[in-house]
């Protein structure tokens, strides 16, 4: 498998964005406060990231792959908080 300097650039940013993720969880986890977050973004940066997993999948650019179903569970793991925490 090839990596191109574009495809390593993409990589990275594609795993500092996904840390960001793994912090909102830990820190929702943690407080089971819901009250700042919003649904509508968190639900975009589901979709978002389920395409771009589908694109990258098309690429056969398995790095980006993994990196992107990572991002989509992070996603889906806050967006199931807030429906949790929202109602206790």
């Amino acid at each position: 498998m090839h990596i191109d300097f574009w495809q390593l650039l993409a990589s990275i940013a594609g795993i500092a964005f996904t840390f960001g993720f793994i912090d909102q969880i830990r820190v929702t986890y943690k407080t089971r406060n819901v009250h700042g977050l919003s649904m509508m973004q968190w639900l975009v940066f589901f979709a978002a990231s389920a395409i771009f997993t589908a694109y990258y999948i098309h690429l056969e650019q398995w790095l980006m792959v993994v990196i992107s179903i990572f991002g989509t569970l992070c996603c889906l793991m806050i967006v199931s908080m807030i429906i949790k925490y929202k109602e206790a």
